[in-house]
């Protein structure tokens, strides 16, 4: 089945709905669709994956339960207690955010190391190859300055290898953080669409 077919399925499944509330449930299905071909399933493979349509809808129709109306004193102490809650849910909130931003943030770091030891091993390699001709001439040739500069020749060869090593390294390590930080946006982005959906 295609993803059109299933959207269409789905919609004509969910006609009970309000109209809005159906449009966000669709553009959730279309997205984890979506989500799930970037991943590396086919179309239809990413359809399947998600089961039949109707049984779908039969789920979100059977979640959608109508809710009392919440009377002005009840709203007046939820109002209340989320104010002078704030300094708790407040915190955590903050917190939370703290530990994501950090979690994302710490993805990074080994990328800027590699980034950073490529950046220095080549600054050093070139250093050694331009202060070659000087450490020859300020030691002598004749006094230990032709092997001390075959040292420092070889050492130079050394840090360039090490250079392009830690650049491979900052490529292939770049290109799995940036999956990894698309697929916990994903994972997040998904989360806060379906607790939407939920408590529409």
């Amino acid at each position: 089945m295609t993803k059109q077919n299933f959207l269409n399925e789905l919609a004509a499944a969910l006609h009970q709905l309000p109209r809005e509330e159906r449009y966000r449930t669709l553009s959730y299905y279309d997205e984890l669709i979506d989500d799930r071909m970037e991943d590396g399933q086919s179309e239809e493979e990413a359809v399947d994956s998600l089961g039949d349509p109707e049984l779908i809808a039969r789920e979100i129709l059977g979640e959608e339960t109508p809710q009392a109306p919440v009377s002005t004193g009840r709203k007046a102490w939820i109002i209340a207690l989320l104010i002078l809650g704030f300094p708790l849910w407040g915190a955590l909130l903050i917190a939370g955010v703290a530990v994501l931003l950090s979690v994302y943030i710490c993805l990074f770091v080994p990328v800027i190391v590699l980034g950073a030891l490529a950046i220095g091993f080549l600054l050093a390699a070139i250093l050694g190859v331009v202060g070659l001709p000087f450490l020859i001439l300020d030691v002598g040739v004749l006094a230990g300055g032709l092997p001390a500069g075959l040292f420092q020749l070889g050492l130079s060869i050394a840090l360039l290898g090490l250079s392009v090593l830690c650049a491979l390294g900052f490529y292939f390590t770049g290109k799995a953080t940036v999956n990894a930080g698309r697929s916990l946006w994903r994972w997040f982005r998904r989360s806060v669409t379906r607790q939407r959906r939920v408590t529409a």
